[in-house]
């Protein structure tokens, strides 16, 4: 199925009204016939308003900007009057959020849409005969259905499990582990039902496969209470290398250029995408990302027209982020740090970045998905059309090479890195740091890193940069909770000094803060909304807040 077709049945899944809460009843399919379903484009119809509430995701205030803003890799800094927001940016990046945090309620609402839909689907499948259509299709939305509550699994932990679309709205919280332990039953029970080469934009094996492996992964911190992190144990391990395997027997490979791999025009048929959201530059079907960093004044980023007709000028990469790519590492070029305007000026970006009161030209910008020229004319918001990807590839090899390096083997970690790195082309041609063990050591000598494993996380940082994983990553290799740049409580006295303006008259400059550790675990989750709380007398809030 193409790209535009999926496109057009996202379009009729907007239709569909549905509120956004535990106790969401849908009832899409109650006059469908037997042989509507005999039909497969009938069943992708069915399917689309399931996969059309993973569009959300990918957006600043919900699941990516709450991984993004709240890990040492993204900051939105206040630039005199813009980005305040009532203090929310300053929240995350500072890790001083509460349960009124304002975006709460979406990141809430978003997965149980999408919950919703597919246990209305599920109950009305369940009704037909089951043709081999139809049992790839139920696999297909148990798979959703499994992601969407491994999202709230993995930022408020204890939720409540739905598997029915009508109910009382009072179920109880399950806990952090049984979530876990049903996203796996779940994953195990369809991996091998659902296609080894699917449509695109649709799941597959490939996406069950890997979608375990990272939840073995990080099963040291699904499988506690959610203010606990411990290792991964051998087995948990064993099931990380055997399903990162299955996925690397499947046909997916590394595009030959970095950048390539983003661009518009290899989306579909995507050898390094395995499981992505999918976007057109239209409204409401696009989304905003080529807007949120990028400039007013950006004509031209690299020689290319910045055709998104809305530009907010505000996300940015912290500066340590940004200075931990080597010159060598093509990955770089992610980043611009000048842009022509439009009066023909070249205008610098400034590594250094402040929390508060940064000026609009502060902040190294990202390119890593090309503006969409489609975009031109659409309104407000920029509707960009890039497809962003949930799970790729490359975050196989290095998931495969993590645990390799977990169990010991940090030699043979090291050869998967180095496969990601020549045949992904992510070096300079000649570069003597090419070769991942010539890297490490070089870290190493250089202080920046004490072992193999915090080399991956940093290859892990410089390849999967603003893709979402950074706060999961980070919560794994307990670092989370560390000191990191900007990182701060508001109002901290050693992160500003006094300064004079032009009037002479003093005020408070703030700055690029060495910052301070998170104020406790409770930082490992998120509040559930209090509204949900309120709603539900069997649920209660999470510990510290």
């Amino acid at each position: 199925m193409t790209k535009n077709k999926w496109i057009k049945l996202f379009a009729m899944a907007s239709l569909i009204g549905a509120s956004a809460c535990t106790n969401l009843d849908e009832d899409l399919h109650s006059s469908v016939t037997d042989e509507y379903f005999q039909n497969p484009e009938n069943l992708a119809t069915a399917v689309a308003p399931i996969y059309a509430s993973l569009r959300s995701f990918y957006h600043h205030e919900n699941y990516w900007g709450f991984n993004q803003v709240s890990s040492d890799e993204t900051l939105v800094p206040t630039r005199g009057g813009d980005w305040y927001d009532g203090g929310k940016w300053l929240q995350l990046n500072a890790h001083t959020w509460d349960a009124t945090h304002p975006h709460l309620p979406g990141l809430w609402n978003a997965p149980y849409t999408g919950i919703a839909r597919a246990n209305g689907l599920l109950e009305t499948l369940e009704s037909f005969n089951e043709t081999d259509d139809i049992k790839s299709t139920k696999a297909e939305v148990r798979f959703l259905r499994a992601y969407y509550y491994f999202v709230l699994m993995d930022m408020f932990g204890n939720v409540p499990l739905v598997l029915v679309s009508k109910h009382d709205g009072d179920t109880p919280a399950s806990s952090r582990p049984e979530l876990t332990q049903f996203i796996i039953d779940e994953l195990e029970a369809v991996k091998d039902i659902l296609p080894a080469s699917p449509a695109y934009a649709r799941v597959g094996q490939g996406a069950a496969y890997g979608l375990l492996a990272k939840i073995y992964l990080n099963a040291g911190v699904y499988l506690q209470d959610g203010s606990t992190v411990v290792a991964p144990t051998t087995a948990q391990l064993d099931k990380v290398i055997e399903y990162t395997t299955k996925v690397e027997s499947l046909g997916y490979s590394l595009y030959s250029s970095y950048l390539e791999t983003f661009k518009l025009g290899n989306e579909e048929g995507n050898t390094d995408y395995i499981f992505s959201i999918t976007y057109t530059a239209d409204d409401p079907l696009g989304n905003h990302g080529n807007s949120w960093g990028v400039h007013y004044d950006t004509y031209k980023v690299k020689g290319v027209e910045w055709a998104v007709p809305s530009k907010w000028n505000g996300f940015s990469i912290m500066t340590d982020r940004y200075e931990s790519f080597n010159d060598d590492d093509l990955r770089k070029e992610q980043f611009y740090t000048e842009f022509e305007s439009v009066s023909g000026d070249i205008v610098q970006h400034e590594p250094e970045l402040p929390l508060f009161d940064a000026n609009k030209t502060q902040g190294v910008r990202l390119m890593k998905w090309e503006p969409d020229a489609g975009a031109v004319g659409v309104s407000w918001g920029g509707w960009s059309g890039n497809d962003f990807p949930i799970l790729r590839y490359a975050d196989i090899l290095l998931m495969h090479a993590e645990a390799l390096a977990r169990k010991g083997d940090p030699g043979t970690a090291m050869q998967i890195i180095n496969t990601l790195r020549t045949e992904g082309g992510r070096f300079k041609s000649g570069s003597a740091i090419a070769d991942a063990n010539t890297h490490y050591a070089q870290l190493l000598s250089d202080g920046k890193v004490e072992n193999e494993l915090d080399f991956i996380l940093m290859e892990r940082g410089w390849e999967l940069c603003w893709e979402g994983v950074r706060r999961q990553d980070l919560i794994r290799f307990g670092k989370y909770l560390d000191v990191w740049q900007n990182k701060q409580m508001e109002n901290d006295p050693d992160a500003f000094e006094l300064r004079m303006n032009d009037q002479d008259v003093e005020y408070q400059f703030w700055l690029p803060s060495q910052g301070k550790p998170s104020d406790g675990v409770k930082r490992y989750l998120f509040p559930i909304p209090p509204t949900q709380v309120a709603t539900n007398p069997n649920l209660d809030q999470n510990t510290g807040y």
